[in-house]
């Protein structure tokens, strides 16, 4: 009896010892399988709440946890405070579905889940105060100089009012425009017409108050003088903007990184931090073509510069495609540009466009990447482009512009007693169909209207004003190629007058261009 007794308590201890394993902790809701994984594979760092938690912290990325257990409409309060030491702090979210790759110390785990805020400050506590939201939250810090013990503090606090009367917070947002990047907040929404603002450009790290950016600059500059350089290579500037809320950078540098800060002066003349955000300031990318698809760029929004790349693809592989030939054409909107091809950082081509230029590449090769550079000759010539048009091709046929001969003026052949007639000729197109040929003739020309010794601007021709307005046409006829020029005779000219010819021509289900403009003086009854 006794020994009966014996095993049936035996029992119930191995009972309840397999409830408690198997009794389930809040991460097992938040992290889906972890049951399944071996104890040696939780590794993670987690962080208590409503406890301050002191952290080493080193030069190398160390990495945090924190839980949100169940759904709350608080607010989720995470501070740092580093040590009189530089830190830089990565607070994410983490998805359910990233959640089990986490635990398993997938190395790619730094890439997953979504950034909330980002932060390099020196000493000075940082809060970020946002809605909560169940489930797994990273924390991502370094140190920049020397390694030190850092405090957390993570808790829950009641939504502010700002947020239960629908103000929206403080915002710095940053816009890149190739060289040009603006910076633009909201107003204050307290005291909006007596608020002016300071905004701290940084290479190093966001300042929490006014005095700490103003005290840096100060001694920046005493280093200056004392030294006659300044051999910290970061960059730190105050801007006081009074009452503006934007400010425009056109002096960056590629593949730095800038900490921008805006802080408000109230009515008694006391700062404090307005908002601020983190920039990195990258090479735009090259605007990708695909065959035989013009893309159209503004050129004069990025600076006068931009790039264009394509890939030999399959289309070369088509029937009736050149697999080792590359046809390109640039087209600018006025203005003079620069070009240069290159295929992996070799130069193919340089040279300067004037208005329309076609380019043909030769022994190209399938699968290479082909990278065209535009970029406009002066600062004037900028302001001058209004935007470039570029296209390239392996399939001739799908080529839009008729293929225009290397001379594009317009001769005049004069008769000496004739003031009512002219005879002009020009070099054909070259092209396996007919192409439409057009004269157009304009008077009544103020003085210095019309530049002759500029190339013509192609791209009016298809977009912007509607040049066709002021000439009248005169003829347009279809003709194949021809080995000699092309001639025509305009009749029924008045005496006294001085005329603009234009000549155009027109590809099949393709585009137009023009050649050069001819000018003609019926006083003289000859070439002028």
């Amino acid at each position: 009896m006794e020994m009966m007794i014996m095993r049936l308590w035996l029992a119930v201890l191995i009972a309840e010892l397999l409830t408690v394993v198997a009794t389930k902790s809040p991460i097992d809701d938040l992290l889906p399988h972890s049951r399944t994984i071996p104890n040696t594979t939780l590794n993670l760092d987690l962080i208590p709440q409503d406890i301050p938690s002191e952290r080493l912290v080193t030069k190398f990325k160390t990495v945090f946890h924190f839980l949100i257990h169940q759904d709350t409409d608080q607010n989720l309060c995470v501070t740092v405070s580093p040590n009189k030491t530089r830190i830089n702090w990565k607070l994410k979210f983490i998805p359910n579905k990233y959640k089990q790759k986490i635990i398993l110390g997938n190395n790619k785990s730094s890439n997953l889940g979504v950034e909330l805020v980002e932060y390099t400050g020196v000493s000075t506590p940082v809060t970020y105060d946002h809605q909560a939201t169940r489930g797994l939250y990273e924390i991502t810090a370094q140190t920049i100089d020397v390694e030190s013990n850092i405090t957390f503090y993570v808790t829950l606090r009641p939504n502010s009012l700002i947020r239960k009367f629908d103000i929206p917070p403080n915002k710095l947002t940053v816009k890149s425009n190739g060289q040009r990047v603006s910076l633009k907040w909201n107003p204050s929404h307290i005291d909006q017409h007596f608020t002016q603002y300071s905004l701290v450009i940084s290479t190093s790290n966001i300042y929490s108050t006014f005095l700490e950016a103003k005290h840096q600059l100060e001694e920046k500059l005493k280093r200056n003088v004392t030294h006659k350089s300044d051999k910290t290579d970061y960059r730190l500037e105050i801007h006081h903007l009074g009452f503006h809320t934007n400010y425009t950078l056109t002096d960056l540098i590629y593949d730095r990184t800038y900490y921008f800060t805006v802080f408000a002066l109230n009515e008694m003349r006391v700062y404090t931090q307005y908002a601020s955000t983190t920039f990195k300031y990258q090479k735009p990318k090259p605007f990708a073509l695909k065959d035989a698809k013009p893309r159209i760029e503004n050129l004069r929004a990025h600076s006068g510069k931009a790039s264009f790349r394509y890939k030999v693809g399959n289309r070369s592989r088509e029937p009736g495609a050149e697999p080792n030939k590359l046809f390109w054409y640039v087209m600018t909107c006025d203005g003079v540009v620069n070009v240069e091809i290159r295929c992996r950082k070799t130069l193919l081509v340089k040279k300067r466009v004037f208005g329309y230029e076609k380019i043909v590449l030769d022994n190209t090769k399938y699968g290479e990447r082909y990278v065209l550079k535009v970029e406009t000759v002066s600062l004037d010539e900028t302001q001058r482009v209004k935007s470039i048009e570029v296209m390239a091709t392996v399939r001739p046929r799908m080529f839009p512009m008729p293929d225009m001969p290397s001379d594009l003026r317009i001769q005049q052949y004069v008769k000496p007693d004739d003031c009512h007639s002219v005879t002009i000729g020009w070099l054909p197109a070259k092209s396996n169909e007919d192409l439409q040929y057009c004269v157009y003739l304009q008077n009544d020309i103020p003085n210095n209207s019309v530049d002759f010794s500029a190339k013509q601007d192609q791209c009016g021709l298809s977009y912007g004003r509607n040049w066709r307005g002021n000439y009248q046409r005169y003829r347009c006829w279809y003709t194949g190629e021809k080995e000699l020029a092309s001639v025509e005779k305009v009749l029924k000219l008045k005496s006294s007058t001085t005329y603009v010819i234009r000549v155009t021509v027109t590809k099949p289900r393709g585009r137009t261009l023009s050649y050069d403009l001819l000018k003609l003086d019926t006083n003289s009854c000859g070439l002028n």
